[in-house]
């Protein structure tokens, strides 16, 4: 028998997929578990769910050891540099979507070298006017983008990611466009767009999200960061 949460999980799965239909696009839900206790991520784990998404360095450290290996964890919280060498000791850390500027870039770069491993960035583009929002300006993504793609070997640019206000749908459009200015400027494959949360992810996969983060419909509402 389902639990609640299980339930929560299947129900915004089925919501993503009939979404998906109309842009046929395989849309990766990234369950975002920030403040939530590593029974809860199992429970969901359980339920078949493989991404999850964490927002604080700290969290990450301490859960990722306690949950299966096969689990793909993405950060998407804002990353320190001097917070590099930590969360890169996670081997099954597959994304980080949150990279925002050329140092951080070129630091993670460094400690996969280092590792001799490999990892897959979103670069965070701000796109709100909100001060709580982060993100690199679109200049800065530009030479972030040049840099990986002339430069590194080790991370691998795989897309955008924006956080916005619940219900501007002009940011998903804005990232959209984005992806394009910079696929051909570039000569680059498609981009994957990170885009939408618990509130507007079905308008987001309409206008072509490839990554979702949810936390609350699936876990319920989180617990804040004292």
């Amino acid at each position: 028998m389902q639990t609640l949460l299980q339930q929560n999980l299947q129900k915004v799965l089925q919501t993503i997929v009939k979404a998906s239909e109309t842009t046929n696009k395989q849309v990766t839900l990234v369950a975002v578990s920030k403040t939530k206790p590593v029974e809860l991520i199992k429970e969901a784990y359980e339920g078949g769910q493989k991404h999850f998404g964490e927002n604080y360095v700290n969290e990450l450290i301490e859960k990722a050891p306690l949950l299966p290996n096969d689990i793909s964890w993405h950060f998407i919280g804002h990353l320190q540099t001097n917070k590099v060498s930590t969360i890169m000791k996670i081997q099954n850390l597959e994304f980080i979507q949150s990279v925002d500027s050329l140092k951080l870039a070129q630091k993670i770069e460094k400690h996969c070298e280092k590792l001799g491993r490999n990892i897959n960035i979103f670069v965070q583009i701000k796109l709100s006017e909100e001060e709580s929002k982060t993100g690199a300006e679109i200049d800065e993504a530009k030479l972030i983008i040049q840099e990986i793609i002339t430069k590194f070997k080790f991370i691998k640019l795989i897309g955008l990611m924006t956080i916005g206000p619940i219900g501007n749908k002009e940011i998903f459009q804005q990232l959209v466009d984005l992806a394009k200015k910079f696929e051909n400027e570039f000569n680059l494959q498609p981009l994957n767009l990170s885009m939408g949360m618990s509130g507007d992810y079905l308008d987001a996969i309409k206008y072509g999200a490839d990554y979702v983060r949810v936390g609350s419909a699936i876990f319920g509402e989180r617990n804040v960061k004292q």
